[in-house]
């Protein structure tokens, strides 16, 4: 099964994990780190390398990060080239998070998608979910039922 562990900062890891299990019910293999105030961001490595070594099952690890080059994320580059080579291997590190892309994980670790393929899929879950509305784009006819 498909590792999976989501390292930012604050708890907002714990709200990622929390949102996904309301819409999916509960989750498998998933492992939540957090960066708080105060804390020493040699530790968020070590946290997040247990995390890593907890949630391989040998199907592969994708870890979810906050922020491109920020600490959970680089944290997470020096932990994975510090691995086993055949673990280093199946470590995916995806920085940017958002839930539709964790949903877009998990879904890929119920269907037992292979690893090497899931990231590029998790990127374009991403971007694809992003959108704006404003209410000057409304055409006055528009029915207001039509939702």
């Amino acid at each position: 099964m498909l590792g999976i562990v989501i390292a930012t900062h604050g708890k907002l890891s714990d709200g990622l994990k929390d949102a996904a299990e309301v819409i999916v019910g509960t989750t498998n293999n998933i492992a939540t780190v957090n960066l708080n105030p105060g804390d020493d961001v040699q530790n968020l490595g070590q946290k997040i390398e247990v995390a890593v070594k907890e949630v391989d099952k040998n199907a592969g690890v994708i870890v979810l990060t906050d922020l491109v080059s920020a600490s959970p994320y680089n944290q997470s580059v020096l932990i994975t080239n510090g691995l086993a080579p055949e673990l280093q291997a199946n470590v995916y590190i995806i920085g940017g998070v958002n839930l539709p892309m964790l949903l877009e994980t998990i879904n890929h670790q119920i269907l037992s998608t292979p690893v090497e393929e899931i990231a590029a899929a998790v990127i374009d879950q991403g971007k694809n979910s992003l959108d704006v509305w404003h209410f000057s784009e409304t055409d006055e006819d528009d029915d207001e039922d039509d939702f």
